[in-house]
């Protein structure tokens, strides 16, 4: 077989398969499934929002699909494991899903959709588009399209960021077709502009051209010492000579207090006689 039809081979069967798992997980919340073959086995995993629906009571759901995997699609010593979606609320497959079983129970298709739809921008979507196809509310066919925020149309980001999902539901009038088409939050659309903050300056501290050594430092601070020794000492012997003046000048004022009085007694006695 040559390379060719046996990437047609191959890329066939997963279609048939994850048809299949479509079918028999809706109430799971299935995502999709991803098949790698190994020298040994072949690794089915299984993503769905809730794996405990996939697993089944004591693993039954998983044993019966291991065997409808290898008898009906001839898949190699199959081993079926289970993720969970990380964020069923950006999974356009589980949201298209859960629509059109919420269409099946007989709730209306506005108050769903709208619902959907808040719950998709909360988690952080770019985008949401729900289109809704079929006898919604009159014996006529038509669509209701439900759209917020933006979606791609065409380019690169339509083809990288945006996921596309579809399901039906089955109802007595026929059978309701549902669209679900999510902008993924890590999107970047070539007309947005991202600005990037300014850098903070770095103010450079002032340095010495030629910094001072330790011997010179100490030097200058012992010259400090001792004109501050002098300084004290000169007050000092200042304060010394102002002392000796002020002794002075009290004898002095005794001197001449001590000649006022023997002048005056003098002088009283040459009176008497």
């Amino acid at each position: 077989m040559s390379a060719i039809k046996n990437f047609v081979t191959l890329n066939t069967r997963k279609m048939a398969v994850d048809e299949y798992l479509r079918k028999e997980l809706n109430a799971a919340g299935y995502s999709k499934v991803d098949i790698r073959k190994t020298p040994t086995r072949t690794i089915v995993t299984i993503r769905a929002s809730r794996p405990g629906v996939v697993i089944g009571r004591r693993g039954s759901k998983i044993r019966e699909i291991t065997d409808v995997l290898e008898k009906r699609f001839g898949i190699e010593n199959p081993q079926v494991e289970v993720s969970e979606v990380e964020n069923p609320w950006l999974d356009a497959q589980v949201m298209a899903s859960r629509l059109a079983r919420q269409l099946e129970r007989g709730i209306r298709f506005r108050k769903t959709a709208y619902w959907i739809l808040k719950k998709v921008m909360r988690a952080g979507a770019l985008g949401c588009e729900i289109i809704v196809k079929g006898k919604i509310s009159s014996a006529r066919a038509r669509y209701q399209k439900f759209r917020e925020g933006t979606i791609g149309k065409s380019g690169e980001p339509a083809v990288k960021y945006v996921t596309i999902a579809h399901d039906y539901a089955v109802l007595k009038a026929g059978t309701i077709g549902v669209t679900v088409k999510i902008m993924l939050p890590k999107a970047r659309l070539p007309d947005k502009i991202i600005i990037n903050p300014p850098k903070d300056r770095q103010v450079k501290k002032p340095q010495l051209v030629k910094p001072q050594e330790e011997s010179q430092v100490e030097e200058v601070s012992e010259q400090e010492e001792e004109t501050f020794e002098e300084d004290i000492s000169l007050t000092e012997k200042e304060l010394e000579e102002i002392g000796d003046l002020e002794e002075l000048e009290e004898l002095e004022s005794l001197d001449e207090a001590i000649d006022e009085a023997t002048e005056s007694q003098e002088s009283n006695e040459s009176k008497g006689e």
